[in-house]
């Protein structure tokens, strides 16, 4: 995989994102849930 992507930076953004972005939306779920039932 490595011949096929030239430049290394865009498979790293792109498992980067894949792998932040259920991360970064299971925190936003996570403070929503506990704005809802009143706590910090």
């Amino acid at each position: 995989s490595r011949t096929v992507f030239a430049p290394s930076e865009l498979p790293i953004g792109v498992v980067t994102a894949l792998l932040g972005a259920p991360f970064f939306l299971s925190l936003l779920r996570q403070q929503r849930t506990l704005s809802i039932r009143g706590g910090q």
